[in-house]
């Protein structure tokens, strides 16, 4: 599952291997903000390699890890 987190707060050591990411709409003017305890940062949406795949292939929406919400993102992705 994708998970939001900013510039500041890159994924790394998770068992996802978050490796590109997407902005979402509005970036960084967004209401998507890092899932970081205490960070308010507006959020790059890291998506994992078979979520890479389907940005791809078109898809836009994605759900975030905790499943409690869902953010389109650009069409361009990006990497670390």
């Amino acid at each position: 599952m994708a998970i939001a987190r900013c510039e500041k707060h890159t994924p790394d050591g998770s068992k996802h291997n978050y490796k590109v990411f997407a902005l979402p709409i509005g970036h960084p003017d967004t209401a998507v903000v890092c899932g970081r305890v205490e960070c308010e940062a507006p959020a790059r949406l890291w998506l994992t390699e078979p979520e890479g795949v389907d940005h791809q292939r078109g898809t836009r929406i994605f759900n975030i890890r905790t499943h409690s919400a869902k953010v389109r993102v650009f069409d361009k992705l990006a990497s670390s």
